[in-house]
């Protein structure tokens, strides 16, 4: 008989003899599960549970019988078993927060919300562990109603910052989910935290869809950089990386880190220039951050690469020595400060030179990126100090897939809840980019439209309601905005036939909505600003011909839309324009993109080679955030537009004096 048998039959013994205690009880089904039978240790907390119906601590091998079972996903099980544990002791907080994890994996969010609500209800002693309980729960609740019930979402969130505004990931969570609503201002105090403090908080990507203010997302950028790297514990390089002796190397071998192979706006983007890298000259692999989807895209991507690696569930030290094993001369960074970003590994310097490109539309603001790719028109080169990589540039910044047919449409402009007549403004962009100066002047545009809706991403239905809400507020009828709800990637562009300019978004303009409008010869008028994410759809108009549609001023913007609104004639010139250039674009030229791509990664290698590698250095953190603080964010509209020569002039004036 094996050891584990003696242990569950001797354990079952002193059950049925009423000699087994629950610390007993514990050790025995915890000696049993070490030994790798699971089973029997639920077994034996079942047979605990049947002879002792009434014991006083009965909640506590319900509840480990039941977390056994979640992690195992026999998720009805575990679910009857944490039900037990919290009748039998309602206020036993940890199987409440399990049953309302069971709770969302079957899929009942209501009740996995309603448990996450008894949680923070109960908790009002004001104890350390009461208050991570409280937030733990108001986090898991605001997650879950995200994508259903945003607006109950920013409210637990809003209350998770106010009993804790230590927690930057509740602030920066909370200014999203408050982006995403189109609620004005993004930015608001809460509790004890004024606009400044709360600027200081967030997350770049939520920056660059607020301000247009290079230096201050160089430095926010910077701040969040440090943070992620420093709030665990890291080697921080797996070597020196020294020039080799001579740099002759047969091939370069060049690492694309991303978590978007797939049917993600960056796989569409790059899924055709694998196929035109020079095999003789560089070899190419794929380092995977997400699950495997195995989709269209993802297979065609794996077909042109020489190696795919996934590390979804590696440590950032295992895939840092992946990296490195597979002697990595040149890692691209296609995620940067978005989902599934893995600072820490690339803070390890897993390869010789790491470079920011297309995932993250700006600055890393970090040690281990000594590059940036972008284009003369996103990167002019007086704006090279707002970053702290190199600025290296393509002909147009952006890949893109091969030009091909795009077939039609079953469905009608009323199918698509658009009007018979009239014209079509559209946005595609996600709600989170629609500023407060952006939609009041589309409003001003549809006034001045006689008949013309705006046509616009489906953003969920608090979202929508509040859009049309604040068109109301604004003068004009509520019907007229309308929202597509989700389609396939080919439906999404087909849907293109029935738009007839595309409206951007600003400061954070259209990237890949960008490029599929054009790509379906849709016009764009667009604003450029300063920074990156306000410049990337100026440069895509550019490479497709389409330069005088990019404004230089937000009245500018607003005269050409009412103009190709109101100019049938104009406007189908300009689309026939497009539709001609197109085939001969740059946008869409992937074999010239990856040839001038190349060319790049064999300067790189040299300035390595010769020592002459780009360091970043760190800004002047606390006089940036000092002056933008006290100046930028008077009221929490922060979106506004300023023009390059007014910046620059700013600027210098704050270089000599310190303040504005």
């Amino acid at each position: 008989m094996g050891q584990t048998s003696v242990v569950f039959l001797d354990a079952i013994k002193r059950v049925e003899a009423a000699s087994l205690d629950l610390m007993g009880l514990i050790s025995a089904a915890d000696a049993l599960s070490a030994a790798g039978d699971v089973e029997l240790s639920l077994v034996l907390y079942k047979y605990w549970l049947l002879a002792n119906p009434n014991h006083p601590l009965r909640h506590v091998p319900a509840f480990n019988c039941g977390s056994i079972l979640l992690t195992r996903g026999d998720l009805q099980g575990a679910k009857d078993m944490l039900e037990r544990a919290v009748a039998a002791t309602p206020d036993f907080y940890p199987a409440r927060l399990n049953l309302a994890s069971t709770l969302e994996r079957l899929g009942t969010s209501d009740l996995a919300v309603a448990e996450l609500q008894q949680v923070a209800d109960l908790l009002s002693a004001i104890t350390q562990t009461n208050i991570a309980t409280k937030i733990h729960a108001l986090k898991n609740m605001a997650r879950i109603q995200r994508q259903t019930e945003a607006a109950a979402a920013e409210r637990a969130l809003r209350q998770a910052v106010e009993i804790d505004p230590t927690q930057r990931e509740l602030v920066q969570h909370l200014v999203n989910i408050r982006q995403g609503l189109c609620i004005w201002p993004a930015l608001e105090p809460v509790g004890t935290l004024g606009i400044g403090d709360i600027l200081q908080r967030m997350a770049p990507l939520s920056m660059s869809s607020l301000v247009d203010d290079p230096v201050l997302q160089l430095a926010t950028a910077w701040t969040y950089s440090n943070q992620m790297i420093h709030a665990g514990a890291i080697c921080r390089t797996l070597g020196q990386w020294l020039p080799p002796e001579t740099p002759t190397r047969s091939k370069i071998k060049i690492g694309y880190l991303s978590s978007d192979f797939c049917g993600h706006a960056v796989g569409y983007l790059i899924c055709d220039i694998f196929e035109f890298h020079n095999r003789d000259r560089f070899e190419i692999t794929v380092f995977n951050l997400s699950e495997r989807t195995n989709d269209p895209i993802q297979m065609k991507i794996m077909a042109g690469v020489d190696g795919w690696v996934d590390i979804r569930g590696v440590s950032d030290k295992d895939a840092a020595a992946l990296i490195n094993g597979r002697g990595i001369d040149i890692l691209l960074d296609m995620n940067g400060h978005t989902n599934y970003q893995r600072p820490r590994l690339l803070a390890m310097k897993p390869a010789p030179i790491i470079a920011n490109w297309l995932g993250y539309p700006g600055t890393m603001g970090s040690e281990a990126h000594q590059y940036i790719i972008a284009d003369e028109f996103i990167i002019p080169q007086s704006h090279e100090r707002y970053y702290s990589e190199k600025v290296v540039r393509l002909p147009c910044y952006q890949p893109n897939g091969k030009l091909y047919e795009v077939p039609a449409l079953a469905s009608s402009r009323a199918d698509l809840g658009l009007p018979e007549t009239g014209v079509v403004f559209c946005c595609f962009n996600g709600a989170v980019k629609v500023t407060e100066p952006v939609f009041s002047r589309w409003m001003v545009i549809l006034s001045s439209v006689p008949g013309s809706v705006l046509w616009l991403r489906g953003a969920g239905n608090d979202a929508e309601r509040q859009l049309r809400n604040e068109a109301v507020r604004r003068g004009v009828a509520p019907e007229r905005l309308v929202f597509l709800p989700f389609r396939s990637n080919t439906e999404y562009l087909g849907c293109h036939r029935y738009a007839d300019v595309f409206l951007d978004t600003f400061p954070y303009g259209a990237h890949t909505t960008a490029s599929d409008a054009l790509r379906m010869a849709i016009p764009i008028v667009t604003l450029a600003g300063i920074g990156f994410a306000s410049r990337v759809c100026g440069s895509l108009s550019q490479a497709t011909g389409m330069r005088d549609l990019v404004c230089d001023t937000p009245e500018k913007y607003v005269a050409l839309a009412i103009e190709l609104g109101n100019n049938h004639e104009k406007r189908e010139k300009i689309k026939e324009r497009l539709k001609q250039s197109l085939p001969g674009s740059t946008l869409f030229d992937a074999k010239k993109l990856v040839h001038h791509l190349e060319a790049l990664f064999e300067q790189m290698w040299l300035d390595f080679c010769d020592g002459s590698t780009h360091q970043p250095v760190s800004p002047d953190l606390a006089t940036i955030f000092a002056m933008r603080t006290d100046t930028a964010t008077v009221g929490g509209d922060v979106s506004g537009f300023m023009s390059l020569d007014a910046y620059e002039r700013r600027e210098r004036f704050r270089s000599e004096y310190g303040s504005i």
